[in-house]
């Protein structure tokens, strides 16, 4: 995995998730209370409920409640605003039918919540709950992705 530098206080993902200690993981895993929305650019909408959200050796990854699907972001350049980690991510893979396929990624911003706490969006009414995920991105055929959730589960 390559992850790329961004600003004075940028670190890789997997570096940052690491230094925040298995403390704040600790809890057992709740139910899978993800969300994934999946907006094309001719209109049509798929809503996943109950996706499970983990966070393995640094990657990111999201997976439909039917196992079906998975969603991976694997590179991203991340930096705190307070206690909250925000990446800007680079790269994200689809994983369905035993076929993986690259996503021609736009933009994508990660925000990653791992204190006890809501914590604020800067600029934003927005907050992302205790121990959870806010993702958004955008591919250049003009799908848009966003996802929102509890961590279900991290392994180093």
């Amino acid at each position: 995995m390559r992850f790329t530098g961004w600003g004075v206080v940028a670190a890789t993902f997997a570096a940052l998730l690491t230094s925040v200690g298995a403390a704040v993981f600790s809890t057992p895993a709740a139910r899978a209370m993800g969300t994934v929305t999946i907006q094309q650019a001719d209109g049509g909408t798929n809503v996943y409920h109950d996706v499970v959200i983990k966070i393995i050796n640094g990657a990111l990854f999201m997976t439909s409640a039917d196992g079906k699907g998975t969603l991976v972001i694997h590179k991203a350049a991340c930096s705190y605003q307070g206690e909250l980690m925000v990446c800007f991510a680079t790269s994200a893979t689809l994983v369905q039918a035993g076929q993986t396929s690259p996503l021609d990624f736009k933009d994508g911003t990660v925000y990653v919540n791992t204190t006890g706490d809501s914590q604020q969006l800067s600029m934003s009414t927005t907050k992302v709950p205790p121990h959870s995920v806010l993702v958004s991105f955008t591919t250049k055929r003009g799908t848009y992705v966003s996802v929102s959730g509890r961590i279900d589960k991290t392994v180093k």
